[in-house]
């Protein structure tokens, strides 16, 4: 996310140059011994010298972002797709994320980093469409995703523990809110070349409408998955980083994704 440039109002010129023409020409008219030259320029000299003109104070440009001006600590709504689905808000600690209202995603650290890019960063993505198509491939995803979406958190999560090209943990059952759903660990395998992936994606499912709604930013990311089912609707919340993220991002980042909440529609 980049911050507009400031322009700086610039500073009026002064008066400096006109009697640097002015002594030239007292010079020239003394060489020449013409009297009636150098009254000339003595006259000229009198007439351009005027006031002298106060500088104008340049503008103060804004800072730029800094590593810990982001968020404000508080709730954020971070849901992109709220009609007819579920709103979820999650609040934040720390003042080093940055996102947009409802922009479906959240992100650790300078907001002129990409967000969530290797080597170390960090960030979060939600969504809450009614249905996930879980690649069999995360790499060949354009030739194996399946006929029949996810529609539950149980059935979100064992398709991605299923899933080839992954080291995934063990599922953890979860309450987020007061609801219940699953939760996962994925890791990229590490002989993945996701240039050669198809069309340089390594993707984690499709929602209705949109292929590759969620896929890797980096080699190395780790995917920790959060699926809650919500009064028959599902909301997956996604945790994004690496093994040289810093561990208090990681804390930060698991605690933002416990304190989701849930509006339904």
């Amino acid at each position: 996310m980049q911050v507009d440039d400031q322009q700086l109002a610039q500073k009026p010129r002064s008066n400096h140059w006109r009697w640097s023409l002015a002594a030239i020409l007292m010079l020239t008219a003394s060489c020449d011994g013409s009297e009636g030259s150098e009254t000339t320029v003595a006259a000229s000299a009198t007439t351009t010298a005027g006031p002298t003109t106060t500088p104008e104070p340049t503008a103060t440009p804004e800072p730029s972002p800094s590593f810990a001006g982001g968020l404000p600590a508080g709730p954020h709504p971070v849901t992109k797709r709220i009609d007819g689905g579920v709103e979820v808000t999650v609040t934040i600690a720390a003042p080093l994320w940055y996102g947009e209202p409802n922009g479906g995603f959240l992100c650790w650290g300078d907001p002129d980093d990409s967000c969530a890019g290797p080597p170390d960063g960090a960030g979060l993505i939600a969504f809450n469409d009614r249905e996930y198509f879980v690649y069999g491939d995360p790499c060949r995803w354009s030739s194996t995703r399946p006929d029949t979406p996810a529609t539950t958190a149980n059935e979100l999560v064992g398709a991605l523990a299923n899933q080839a090209s992954r080291d995934a943990s063990a599922p953890e059952d979860i309450t987020v809110d007061g609801y219940t759903g699953k939760k996962i660990i994925l890791h990229m395998v590490d002989d993945v070349d996701i240039s050669a992936c198809d069309e340089g994606s390594f993707a984690l499912f499709a929602v209705p409408g949109e292929e590759r709604a969620r896929f890797s930013q980096g080699p190395g990311q780790a995917e920790e998955v959060w699926a809650v089912d919500v009064d028959g609707l599902s909301v997956v919340l996604i945790g994004l980083y690496y093994a040289d993220t810093p561990q208090n991002a990681v804390d930060e980042l698991r605690a933002i994704l416990a304190s989701a909440t849930f509006e339904l529609p």
